[in-house]
């Protein structure tokens, strides 16, 4: 029986409150366990590179990972570098590395919307030479496509309409 004095709503609320703290204390632990794998699974992977004598032209940066066709997959959040032959990423989940030789890029570009996602700055899109297109999105896709343009030797602008369909393209 209840005591008298006290509403008996008082403790559906702090059963329902407490459970809320456990869930979020649960929440944050998930997360920052999730956070410090993404950090060691970079770090790692940059020190891989760094270790077979990899060359960094640009980056590394953190970058999402996005395909079309599917030959490498479906995409992932992970780690990405341009040396002076290839375009390194290093996936985080699953961990995995994908190299892209440079010998194989024909042009980078960039575009708004790629394989179904739109994002708030374009995407950078790699085609290689067998016409697949490859995308990430990161921070300064705009620089990354005129190292990559440069170190391939293709002369186009980064607007240039590529041989796909259904993509939008970036305003130059």
């Amino acid at each position: 029986m209840n005591s008298p004095g006290v509403n008996p709503l008082i403790y559906p609320i702090v059963i329902f409150a407490g459970s809320l703290v456990i869930a979020l204390i649960l929440l944050t632990y998930a997360v920052s366990s999730v956070t410090m794998a993404v950090r060691k699974r970079r770090a790692q992977a940059i020190k891989d590179w760094k270790a077979r004598g990899v060359q960094f032209s640009l980056g590394p940066v953190q970058a999402n990972f996005l395909n079309e066709p599917r030959s490498f997959g479906v995409g992932g959040n992970g780690t990405l570098v341009l040396s002076d032959t290839a375009i390194h990423f290093a996936q985080v989940a699953p961990e995995r590395e994908i190299v892209i030789p440079l010998r194989d890029v024909e042009r980078a570009f960039l575009l708004r919307r790629f394989n179904g996602r739109r994002g708030a700055k374009p995407f950078l899109i790699i085609q290689r030479k067998v016409g697949d297109l490859t995308g990430f999105q990161m921070d300064a896709p705009e620089k990354w496509a005129e190292a990559i343009n440069r170190a391939v030797g293709a002369v186009v602008g980064l607007a240039q309409p590529a041989q796909a369909a259904g993509y939008e393209f970036q305003a130059g």
